[in-house]
């Protein structure tokens, strides 16, 4: 590739990346570190070693029950060592893995496990109401089995949980004899693991990611970081703990996950975080890297007690899944003396695209630049085939090893986003004349007021830049008598915070301060809370619904809403 001027100091523009399954990760650390920490989990501490060697039982297990190559199995569990297991070990196998997010409704639960034919269902006993009616062969694992033995007593006589009567227990499937010849792996042609997003269009497709995207994108991270190794702190350990509160079934957890077993780091997991959960296990374990989302990261500046609890052991900070303020990045690094660094990716990008650099002067406006062996161009929004100049708008559309295979059984989908090798991503962005990437919006979700274009989240920006507002949502609402569009918003006050007519003119003020006219909102209502998708940010397609059925009833002349008049 070209040389990039802008580049950071060590990062290499192109990597040479091994062609394997992603299983080798965990096959060469548990080789190398076999006695060292790979997890702590409910204060309780796993090797690599004693995990790899319950993979292969559980993989030799599986076998037994009929898995073989190309085979689909479905995991319902969060951040636990038995995800660990589990993935690498369904990968043993020559199977793939669908990760589904148990947040989701028992009805979309049961669409994706009947959608990717999945085979067997492995599910956390303690999510067991989100069991689907029609489902596959069941493994349960037991929530607190790695847990310390009283905590387990505990648990078991506090949940009680009954298992369905045709469930396996996973924790059976963790010794036993091992096979001695696992299925080869195409790892460019073989998918390592399907996930679902909505997509850039339409309703939930599954993204298949192959075993080679995931090595390359875990090994491109491991680069921008000038190699886990590098540190600008002294590490407690010798080397890295990561914290692992993202979750494993999203695919920013996963990369962070397949990074930290990439060079043998030590993963802090975090099943159900919370600005608590985090600032705990920072303290008590010397927590080194932060990869976590604007929400959670504002929560830990706000918790009441934050000044009785050490974070300085964190080298770095990545933010990623949404904007967040710059004050905010500022007020963190000052309180931890970390480095933060945003990153900007898609599901279909296998996740990552670009990060900012973790050395020399930060810019906390974009998202960074391209990571090694990757390409991005802002092209244009009519036909999507004149690459635009920098600090001009367009579709954001990337070409690189790391993005997905296609969408699952969605040929018509799959071409529409990838045209001659490029993702074309839906989102809108520039590039200034240093490489930089900037996010503007979605495509989708442009609003026409007054002849111009608004990017709905230039306006949330601003609102969500006054301290005391936590969530903003932009929209745009017909008037059929102007044959115009007017520009409304939503907007979550932080706690303790109230809305009242003063406070909608503060925020327009502020908005009249820092937009131009057209893109000022003529009316700010007030909401106690707005959905939220896994990874914080306001859930646009939620709230749009919502929106669009009131502004139907305003078309029919119904009872129209305060906030829509």
């Amino acid at each position: 590739m070209a040389k990039r001027p802008s580049y950071p100091r060590g990062v290499p523009i192109s990597i040479n990346y091994p062609l394997m399954p992603v299983t080798e990760l965990w096959r060469n650390s548990a080789r190398k570190f076999p006695d060292r920490d790979a997890v702590i989990y409910l204060n309780s501490r796993q090797s690599y070693g004693k995990l790899w060697d319950q993979m292969e039982s559980f993989a030799a297990n599986l076998m037994g029950m009929g898995v073989r190559k190309g085979d689909r199995v479905a995991l319902i569990l969060p951040n636990c060592p038995q995800f660990l297991i589990a993935y690498n070990a369904i990968h043993l196998c020559g199977a793939t893995v669908v990760a589904i997010n148990p947040l989701m409704s028992n009805p979309e639960i049961e669409r994706e496990v009947l959608v990717t034919g999945s085979k067997i269902l492995i599910i956390l006993d303690r999510l067991l109401e989100k069991l689907p009616e029609e489902h596959p062969a069941l493994i349960v694992a037991e929530a607190a089995y790695y847990a310390p033995i009283h905590l387990r007593v505990l648990s078991g006589i506090k949940y009680r949980i009954k298992y369905p009567k045709d469930a396996y227990r996973f924790e059976d499937f963790l010794t036993g004899s091992k096979v001695d010849d696992y299925p080869a792996i195409d790892p460019q042609e073989d998918v390592a693991v399907i996930m679902f997003t909505s997509g850039t269009t339409g309703e939930p497709k599954g993204v298949q990611l192959t075993h080679y995207s995931q090595i390359v994108n875990a090994l491109q991270s491991y680069h921008w970081l000038r190699g886990w190794g590098y540190s600008a702190k002294p590490q407690s350990a010798g080397w890295p703990i990561i914290l692992c509160a993202m979750p494993f079934f999203h695919s920013y957890g996963l990369v962070v996950m397949n990074e930290a077993v990439s060079f043998g780091c030590t993963m802090m997991l975090l099943p159900n975080p919370t600005a608590e959960t985090i600032i705990k296990a920072t303290h008590t374990h010397n927590v080194t890297h932060f990869p976590l989302i604007p929400r959670l990261i504002r929560q830990v500046m706000d918790y009441p007690s934050l000044d009785k609890y050490d974070l300085t052991s964190l080298t770095t900070c990545s933010s990623g899944g949404a904007s967040i303020p710059i004050d905010v990045m500022k007020a963190f690094e000052e309180l931890s003396g970390a480095r933060m660094y945003q990153g900007y990716g898609l599901t279909e990008a296998g996740p990552i695209i670009s990060a900012t650099p973790v050395e020399g002067d930060p810019n906390y406006e974009s998202t960074g630049l391209p990571y090694p062996d990757t390409e991005v161009k802002i092209m244009d929004l009519q036909l999507g085939e004149i690459e635009m100049q920098p600090n001009k708008d367009g579709e954001i559309i990337v070409r690189g090893p790391q993005l997905m295979k296609a969408y699952l059984n969605d040929e018509e989908s799959t071409k529409k986003v990838l045209r001659e090798g490029w993702l074309y991503t839906g989102d809108i962005g520039r590039i200034d004349e240093k490489g930089y990437l900037y996010i503007v919006g979605r495509k989708n979700d442009r609003i026409v007021a007054n002849g111009r274009t608004v990017w709905p989240t230039k306006v949330e920006e601003t609102l969500t830049s006054h301290p005391y507002i936590e969530y903003a949502i932009a929209f745009g609402v017909p008037d059929p008598l102007r044959c115009a569009t007017d520009i409304r918003a939503m907007v979550v006050p932080r706690k303790g915070e109230t809305g009242s007519e003063k406070f909608e003119k503060e925020l327009l003020s502020l908005c009249a301060d820092q937009l131009e006219a057209y893109m000022v909102p003529t009316k700010i209502t007030f909401r106690e809370s707005v959905p939220l998708t896994i990874m914080g940010k306001v859930d646009r397609k939620k709230i749009i619904e919502e929106i669009d059925a009131r502004i139907n009833e305003i078309m029919q002349g119904e009872d129209i809403p305060e906030e829509y008049r």
